[in-house]
């Protein structure tokens, strides 16, 4: 018997028993939302990091309508570790200046446990952001005070692990004497000699905000409130008040103090305008005059300065703040309640006659 032959198909012919191939189609292109990565990554370390916000906490975050976007992220990030967030921008309650702790944000804070101040510098808030504070330690809660902050310096303040900051800053106190001598100086002309104050403490800001305390953010310093400031100090990064914030960054106009037995003598700067700011600051009252802070910023995430105080008050450096010597926290015995804080960049930094830092470097091994 012979067996059946069955023709072979052409290649090229399709089988009745599989329909035919439709042209491919190119898949839709995935859409990846527009998100701020940078800023994210700053919004969960303040959120996470540095307020320590766990799951069923209440947060305000109040802010001013420039830096709505930073409120919106730390909001978000808040909402991931699911907590609640009270969001108020100031200007939708009332006019700037606001001259006090308005109704809204008094019933916000009395459920909250944690808290952000974000606003910029308006020398007529002063009042409203100490009855702030007040309420902070008042009522125990965890603050994260930013004024004068923004996305810029919430970027390079929060861009190393918060944990290299707190070893750097603990690195440095442990070289720190109670009666160490601090000898700054710069390419612009600084030459400061700083004597620590042994019945003085020196203070951490590293970031980590307990109840009833308040940090400003970004942080990374170490402040006292030194025995002797001799020499001259030039601010080439950025100082503090509404004067401060409007001018930026002084690295084309930098301000020169002339200091004797930790007294302002005499102020200098080519930006005559900022320059009469200054001294009428040092004239303003009793105190105004007389360095009442030094700061070690040890922030090594910040490479360079911002023009914002906040941010560069952490930059590695040696800087000052006259007035308020924040007795509560250094010991101090002599105040004032105004302060003019001042910053300046690529510091060269002698410890008791030894290189602390180069070029705002530190030369810790």
């Amino acid at each position: 018997m012979t067996a059946d032959v069955v023709p072979k198909r052409p290649a090229s012919a399709q089988s009745p028993l599989v329909p035919p191939r439709s042209p491919r189609r190119p898949l839709p292109a995935a859409r990846v939302p527009d998100v701020d990565y940078e800023l994210m990554t700053a919004a969960r370390r303040i959120i996470e990091d540095a307020l320590c916000v766990v799951r069923g906490e209440r947060v305000l975050v109040v802010v001013d309508r420039p830096r709505r976007d930073v409120g919106v992220a730390l909001a978000a990030v808040v909402r991931e570790v699911g907590a609640t967030c009270a969001l108020v921008e100031l200007e939708a309650l009332c006019a700037r200046p606001v001259p006090q702790v308005l109704p809204v944000m008094h019933a916000a804070l009395e459920s909250a446990q944690a808290s952000v101040l974000l606003a910029g510098f308006v020398d007529d808030e002063l009042p409203m952001r100490l009855e702030y504070l007040d309420r902070v330690r008042a009522l125990g809660l965890r603050h994260a005070h930013m004024v004068g902050v923004s996305r810029r310096s919430i970027i390079a303040g929060f861009s190393v692990d918060p944990q290299r900051v707190r070893d750097v800053s603990r690195a440095v106190r442990m070289r720190l004497r109670p009666d160490s001598v601090l000898r700054l100086k710069t390419a612009l002309g600084s030459d400061l000699t700083v004597r620590l104050e042994p019945a003085h403490r020196v203070v951490e800001h590293v970031g980590v905000i307990r109840p009833g305390k308040w940090e400003n953010l970004p942080s990374g310093e170490l402040m006292t409130a030194p025995r002797l400031v001799e020499g001259v100090f030039v601010c080439d990064a950025s100082m503090g008040a509404s004067f401060g914030e409007a001018a930026g960054l002084l690295t084309r106009t930098p301000v020169r103090l002339d200091i004797a037995a930790s007294v302002v003598t005499r102020v200098s700067c080519s930006d005559r305008r900022l320059q009469r700011a200054v001294e009428a600051f040092v004239r303003s009252e009793p105190g105004a005059s007389r360095v009442g802070t030094a700061v070690l910023g040890t922030n090594v995430g910040i490479a360079t300065a911002t023009g914002e105080l906040i941010c560069d008050q952490n930059l590695p450096g040696l800087h000052v703040s006259l007035g308020n010597t924040f007795p509560l926290m250094t010991g101090a015995l002599a105040t004032t309640r105004a302060q003019l804080s001042l910053t300046c960049c690529s510091s060269n930094v002698d410890l008791d006659g030894a290189p602390l830092l180069r070029g705002g470097r530190y030369m810790i091994g």
